[in-house]
């Protein structure tokens, strides 16, 4: 959530269909707008880089966030703008 505004990640229209738009909106906490944070690497250990503690990320790990609707797609930068949902791929580049 932007605390400034309190807007948020939001799947448009709630609909969990590949391609969707993802879009920032007014919160409501629906599940459109409930979204789990993963790392790609599994390290258990003392992490060498951190945590940012402002911004709550660890510096320096790739990430996925993912989408709590059924599906449970990530979020995709697609064409350098559009932000959108897609089915996770491993090492998919785009």
């Amino acid at each position: 959530m932007n605390v400034k505004n309190g807007l948020v990640v939001d799947v448009a229209g709630n609909r969990d269909v590949e391609g969707q738009n993802v879009c920032v909106w007014r919160r409501h906490n629906g599940a459109n707008q409930r979204w789990t944070i993963v790392y790609v690497d599994s390290v258990t250990d003392t992490l060498t880089k951190g945590l940012n503690k402002d911004f709550g990320f660890f510096i320096n790990r790739p990430f996925y966030i993912v989408s709590r609707l059924p599906m449970k797609r990530v979020v995709e930068v697609v064409g350098g703008r559009n932000v959108v949902l897609k089915n996770r791929v491993m090492n998919r580049r785009s």
